[in-house]
């Protein structure tokens, strides 16, 4: 006769306490299959998603400031654009002697190659004589200060002056040239662009 077997007799048995241990300890196995598209949809909690076209990105576009300089095509004024940072008097110089060291054409060529733009300096007077029909509008006169040897010839004055009544006909009612140095400074007077006006290119207008 077989013996009744007692489940809490065998609970104490060490065999019968590493078998359940091991079934609960245990990890259950999934097919490699499915536990690898558990990983790939799920992996930190993010679902995939496809690429996304966002657009292209920022781009920072600048707007350069053109201005109008005179060089010399056979010795006659010529108005050629130039792009400058700002249009204020003295970049207005210093293009106008850029682009007589590079001039953008072959045939341009420039009467300020012995020279150096050194300084600008403005003053302000009224002009109620000579400019009637604005009464007593205050407007000013600009002292383009060079630096270099030699005499500045009339072409060279022509290309300063009308250089910078094109750009600022509303502020600069004259041009006043000096050199500074080397030697005794010199000054080559005040003009108007006006007085050029036998020096234009054929087709040319020049400013006032």
């Amino acid at each position: 006769m077989r013996a009744h077997r007692d489940p809490a007799r065998e609970a104490g048995r060490p065999g019968t306490a590493v078998r359940r241990t091991e079934r609960l300890a245990r990890p259950a196995r999934w097919p490699a299959a499915a536990l690898a598209a558990v990983l790939a949809l799920g992996g930190c909690g993010i679902a995939p998603t496809g690429v996304q076209d966002r657009g292209r990105p920022p781009v920072i576009s600048y707007s350069p400031t053109w201005v109008t300089v005179y060089l010399l095509r056979d010795g006659r004024l010529e108005p050629v654009r130039i792009p400058v940072g700002s249009d204020t008097a003295s970049d207005i110089v210093d293009t106008l002697f850029r682009a007589g060291k590079q001039p953008p054409e072959p045939e341009l060529t420039t009467a300020l190659d012995a020279f150096r733009h050194y300084d600008t300096e403005t003053t302000r007077y009224a002009e109620s004589g000579r400019r009637k029909d604005l009464g007593d509008t205050t407007g000013y006169r600009l002292n383009v200060i060079l630096s270099g040897e030699g005499t500045l010839s009339r072409a060279g004055i022509a290309q300063l002056t009308c250089t910078i009544r094109q750009n600022k006909q509303e502020s600069i009612w004259s041009v006043e040239i000096t050199r500074l140095f080397p030697g005794e400074p010199r000054s080559w007077g005040e003009h108007t662009c006006f007085e050029f006006r036998d020096l234009a290119a054929d087709g040319v207008r020049l400013p006032p």
